[in-house]
Formats: C-alpha cells, sequence, structure tokens
C-alpha cells in the first residue's frame, strides 16, 4: 500500500475519532450540566415591628379588706353602672359556706325545673346535646387563649349543662314537691346571706376586672407624653395597691407604649403621615388583631423613644393584658416569589439596555421572562411581569424558573420531549 493510502486512512481516522470524542464532550456537558429549577409561587407577608412594651388604660383598683372573704359576681369586661355591685365581701368563712351551699341549691333547683318542663312538654335532649357540644368548644376555646376567667365561667355552664341532661327522676310525681323544699330552703340561705354579706359597688361607670398587678395607679394615660425609655423599663408594680376585689376600668381608649429605635419611630410616624393603616398584633393571651393609631412618640433618650399607640375598640378584651410583646404590621406586600439567583440580566438589543429577568423552562426550552423586581428580601425577591410582555412571556404564579445551568440563553434546550433533562 502506498504511503498516500496510509495517509489517507490516518487523516480518516483522526477525523473520527475527534468527531466522537467531540459528540462524547458534547453528550457529557448535556448530562452533566447543573441545571436546577424551582417553582414561582404566590406569595403575601406583612411588613410589621416587633414591638416588647405594655398596656395602659384609665383604671383604678376596687378597696378590699386585708383578709376579707371577696366574691365577684361580674363576668371579665362585663361593663357596670353607676351604683352597681361587683364583688360581695363575706364577714367569715361561714358566711362564704353559706354563699356556697345557697349556689348548690339554685342548680339543684335549675336542674329540676328542667327535667320537670322536659317531661311536661316532650322535649326531646337533642337541644341540649348540641348546647353542651357549643360549650365545650368555648371552653376549649378560653383555654387555648389562656383565659382563665371565661374558661372558668364556661366551665361552670358545662357542668349546669351536663347536670341537666343526664337528670332522670324516678318518680315525677315527687318532682313538685321536692322543688318547693328546695325553693323554702333558699330563700332561708338567702335571707341569711343578706345578713352576712357586704357589697362592693362602682363609684363610677366602667368595665370590671378581677385582677389588679399593682400598675393602676402608675401606668395612666396621664404619664404618656413625658415617659421616656428609662422610666418605662424601670417601672415596677406596687404590690401593697393590689386588690383581691379587683378593679374597674374607664373610658373607651387604651394604649400600648414601646421604646423603638429614633430611626424605627420616624419611620413609622412617615409611614401614618402618608396615610398607612397600622394594626397590633399580640404574640399571647388574646387571638384578635386590634386597628390603632399612632398616638406619640416621646421625646429622644439615648437614640430611642417611646411610641404610643391609641385603640378605641375592644376594650373589655385587653383588661387583663400589661406586659406584652406584640407585632405593629404597618403594610403588606404580595407578588409572585423567587429566590434571588434566579434574576439575570441580559444584553437589550440596539439602543436597548440591559433586561432583568428570568429563565423559565417552556416546553423543552429556556425562555427569557423579563419582570420587574417589587421587593427585595433576605433571600428571596417578590417579582411581576414586566409592562409590554407578550402573554407567552409572562410570568405566572406555577412556572418553572432556572436556577443554575451552564451557557444558558434564549431558546436553549433544556429537555427532551420524553421530558429527560
Amino acid at each position: 500500500m502506498s504511503i498516500r493510502g496510509w495517509g489517507f486512512r490516518i487523516l480518516v481516522a483522526l477525523l473520527v475519532l475527534l468527531s466522537a470524542v467531540y459528540f462524547g464532550f458534547q453528550t457529557f456537558r448535556y448530562f452533566s450540566d447543573p441545571l436546577s429549577t424551582t417553582v414561582v409561587w404566590l406569595y403575601r407577608f406583612d411588613e410589621s415591628l416587633e414591638l416588647n412594651g405594655c398596656v395602659i388604660r384609665e383604671e383604678s383598683a376596687l378597696p378590699a379588706r386585708d383578709g376579707a372573704f371577696i366574691r365577684s359576681n361580674r363576668a371579665e369586661g362585663e361593663r357596670v353602672s353607676v351604683g352597681g355591685a361587683v364583688a360581695r365581701v363575706y364577714a367569715d368563712q361561714n358566711a362564704l359556706n353559706t354563699q356556697t351551699e345557697t349556689d348548690a341549691v339554685e342548680r339543684r333547683l335549675e336542674q329540676l325545673r328542667y327535667a320537670r318542663e322536659t317531661a311536661v312538654s316532650g322535649e326531646v335532649s337533642s337541644k341540649m346535646d348540641s348546647q353542651i357540644f357549643e360549650t365545650i368548644l368555648r371552653y376549649r376555646a378560653a383555654l387555648a387563649a389562656e383565659r382563665p376567667d371565661r374558661a372558668r365561667e364556661e366551665g361552670a355552664e358545662l357542668r349546669a349543662m351536663i347536670l341537666k341532661r343526664d337528670y332522670v327522676p324516678a318518680d315525677l310525681d315527687n318532682l313538685d314537691a321536692e322543688i318547693g323544699a328546695l325553693e323554702s330552703s333558699l330563700e332561708e340561705l338567702r335571707e341569711r346571706a343578706d345578713r352576712e354579706v357586704r357589697k362592693i359597688t362602682a363609684t363610677r361607670s366602667g368595665l370590671y376586672s378581677s385582677v389588679t398587678d399593682g400598675y393602676e395607679a402608675l401606668l395612666t394615660p396621664a404619664i404618656l407624653p413625658t415617659l421616656t425609655p428609662s422610666e418605662l423599663a424601670a417601672l415596677d408594680p406596687d404590690e401593697r395597691a393590689i386588690s383581691s376585689a379587683g378593679k374597674m376600668v374607664y373610658g373607651d381608649f387604651w394604649y400600648y407604649a414601646a421604646a423603638l429605635p429614633l430611626e424605627q419611630a420616624e419611620e413609622l410616624r412617615t409611614r401614618t403621615d402618608s396615610g398607612g393603616a397600622l394594626t397590633l398584633r399580640f404574640a399571647r393571651g388574646i387571638d384578635r388583631d386590634f386597628p390603632v393609631e399612632l398616638y406619640l412618640i416621646g421625646e429622644e433618650e439615648n437614640g430611642r423613644a417611646v411610641v404610643v399607640l391609641r385603640c378605641q375598640e375592644y376594650l373589655s378584651d385587653v383588661t387583663l393584658l400589661r406586659r406584652q410583646k406584640a407585632s405593629l404590621i404597618f403594610g403588606s406586600r404580595e407578588g409572585l416569589r423567587v429566590p434571588r439567583e434566579a434574576l439575570r440580566l441580559i444584553e437589550g438589543g440596539q439602543d436597548e439596555e440591559k433586561r432583568q429577568g428570568l429563565y423559565c423552562v417552556v416546553g423543552t426550552e429556556a425562555r427569557f421572562k423579563p419582570v420587574d423586581v417589587t421587593y427585595t428580601g433576605a433571600d428571596f425577591l417578590l417579582v411581576k411581569p414586566s409592562e409590554g410582555a407578550s402573554d407567552i412571556l409572562r410570568l405566572r404564579a406555577g412556572d418553572e424558573v432556572i436556577l443554575r445551568a451552564r451557557d444558558l440563553y434564549d431558546g436553549k434546550i433544556v429537555a427532551s420531549f420524553d421530558g429527560v433533562r
């Protein structure tokens, strides 16, 4: 064989080898492409400040003697008119025992009267079962909200309902006689209790609260204009002012005061001056949000100032709150959430600026969808489709956005027709 023949064969072999190496390298690059994607989703969050402050009301503790036996006869947050009785003071333990016996007789009478009405009218027990179930739900809700006062009320009502539901009289003919005897006994007990009980009445119209904490005379609306961060932090309750009789809460407004860095306080003022609404959400103890307004910002002290919020609603729901952590919500944002690393800048056409957007998987290709950033978070962005983007290039919730890929460009094949990448 001539030298020319051998040269031609060697050249062909080299071409075949180079082609195999090239296609092998491209195949390796294709299957080893670090393609990583995620799904775009609609995201909404609240813009807020975390606060640690105090609830302030106009209130005063009710007088009570040391060692006295006191029992309130008002629900937490119940409105009481001038001269209305809010609690009873018993002379001694015997007087308190008489009241306990009176309560037991009243419950027994209620049970028997219900049994008689049921027997006469033929009323079925399904209605009572429904009421018991609803009371159980309210009892659980009170426990979850850490409201022991409401839990006690619902628990007492639940016990009374169960007694009525389970009562099956052996002889209905004896019901009237038993009821009459209990009514007579109840009248005697009440007469005895009236001689041994003194009533505590309200001197002003307001809301009753069964708990005092010693802050009633220290934290008042009158001190708010001059309150400083150091004074707020140094406040300690006056244990001598704690009363077992409870307290009265007056007026229509309540306040929440907390110390903030001056920059945040001024930012808050700017937002409210521009018409932004504020919402206060307590971390525990209550399960509702409160619409509030910025009442005042105190004088600066070491770069901090006391911010006071005011609310005119739901005063009866906050009678037990004092030192509380809360979130002050001053706005909300909504948009399509994507990781920050997914945003890319590409060169525009002639006389065009760079465009920002996302590469998304459309069919088997990577397509560039232009977006505008509306919010930048720590590790994510909120975006919206750019104005003028065609319908096929508009970003939507559920789109598959590309995070990482090699040699990414618009129109690159990123998946085969059977879905294998």
